[in-house]
């Protein structure tokens, strides 16, 4: 039987290189705003129609940002309305990786 290789092994290796480790860490921002906008908005019992009247914003561009999309990404001033709308205030925060 072949022995496998664990995940995280794996990943580890493969973001050592500089440009997949860009593209990772963007899918992971674009992957982590669309489950948040997605759990806060059924929280607040609201459809993405509702949410998207109440933000100024299309129904698409609801859609588009909850499924992750990055061939159309939203400003940072569209995410700032979304949130908005829907009780938050967003706060950008950077660090200096090592």
């Amino acid at each position: 039987m072949k022995k496998g290789i664990k995940f995280k092994s794996y990943l580890k290796k493969k973001l050592a290189d500089r440009d997949l480790r860009i593209a990772y860490e963007e899918a992971s921002i674009h992957l982590k705003v669309a489950h948040l906008v997605e759990e806060l908005r059924n929280k607040a019992g609201l459809t993405q129609a509702q949410l998207a009247k109440k933000a100024g914003v299309s129904q698409p561009m609801i859609a588009r940002l909850e499924r992750g999309d990055q061939d159309r990404i939203p400003t940072l001033s569209t995410i700032n309305k979304i949130f908005g709308a829907l009780g938050y205030e967003v706060d950008l925060v950077v660090k200096k990786v090592a």
